[in-house]
């Protein structure tokens, strides 16, 4: 894990957030207020068929039937991969991507509610230190030890996130949840960053952060958050980004697409969730992912995947999203 080249990360990220709700049309997002009754409606609807679905099976004694964005992420991978990893609470390795994710988002934390970072590493122990992060105080410390800086560029992409006023009101890693059929069904994520919205003067803005190359489903995560936020607040945030260093910030307006098409894969992942807890085998689909699963020694799948992975260069290797994700696993 080197440097990071910020490039033109430079950029203030709230000149950025600017320029795009310029181009935001007050009308597609009334439009997408207007749909979110309607999602609710489908999503209950087909929360309560998957409760139905695992009545008198023994998961029916774990509910509320949890699907947070991590297990959604896992589904949309390998039902197998999804399952493995719901029976298992705790991994053995974090991961060099993973890692410097998380030093990433602690960067933006201390740029958003401290100030300037003036000694990167010293800075992110301590911020990691109070959190109780204490495994991964020891891997920042083992990880500079081997490669002297390797944090160095992180923190200065961070400094992007300066000059956000305080009327923005900025929030980190906020939840939104999503109850469904009584509680019996819950969906969850955590926002990285929220800029104004609900309470404030200014129109609403959630920002995912991200320390690795693009993905489509980085898109699809930040569409989830726009759903969430919408049905949590009663209006949907006027615009979702995705930020990373070195690259302008990415941004999508909340219209009604983006959020029936958030809606439907999140039905989706109710409805095969509730089919693996009512007893269905889970479809395995051999890939990247195979190195992460816990069923990786026995599933045959994933020996094949193994195999004819062998001489493959992956330059942006697969790593899992977090579960934690404002629910239990």
């Amino acid at each position: 894990m080197g440097g990071v080249d910020v490039g033109d990360g430079s950029v203030p990220v709230i000149n950025a957030v600017l320029d795009a709700l310029d181009e935001v049309d007050p009308a597609l997002l009334d439009a997408a207020d207007a749909a979110l009754t309607e999602l609710r409606s489908g999503l209950e609807e087909r929360a309560r068929r998957a409760v139905e679905l695992i009545e008198g099976h023994d998961a029916a004694d774990r509910l509320p039937l949890r699907v947070p964005k991590g297990r959604m992420a896992d589904l949309q991978v390998c039902e197998r991969l999804a399952v493995a990893r719901h029976a298992v609470t705790a991994f053995d390795r974090t991961g060099e991507a993973a890692l410097r994710g998380v030093a990433l988002d602690r960067f933006v934390l201390l740029e958003l509610v401290q100030g300037p970072i003036v000694d990167p590493v010293e800075e992110l122990l301590a911020v990691l230190d109070v959190q109780g992060e204490f495994p991964l105080c020891d891997e920042v410390v083992a990880t500079e030890a081997e490669r002297p800086g390797t944090f160095d560029g992180l923190a200065a992409a961070a400094s992007a996130w300066r000059g956000i006023d305080a009327s923005w009101t900025p929030r980190v890693q906020s939840a939104a949840a999503l109850e469904l059929a009584d509680g019996a069904v819950v969906c969850s994520g955590r926002l990285d960053v929220e800029l104004g919205g609900a309470g404030t003067d200014q129109p609403g803005v959630v920002i995912e952060v991200k320390s690795g190359a693009m993905r489509m489903s980085h898109l699809e995560e930040v569409a989830l958050y726009a759903l969430l936020v919408g049905l949590r607040d009663g209006h949907v945030p006027a615009l979702v980004a995705r930020w990373y260093p070195g690259a302008a910030l990415a941004t999508q307006p909340v219209d009604v697409g983006v959020l029936r098409s958030a809606a439907e894969r999140l039905g989706d992942a109710i409805e095969i969730w509730s089919q693996l807890q009512a007893g269905r085998s889970p479809l395995e689909a051999p890939g990247p992912w195979c190195g992460w699963c816990p069923d990786a020694e026995t599933c045959p799948s994933a020996r094949r995947a193994d195999e004819s992975a062998a001489g493959v260069d992956d330059d942006e290797p697969w790593e899992p999203e977090s579960l934690d994700d404002g629910s239990a696993p």
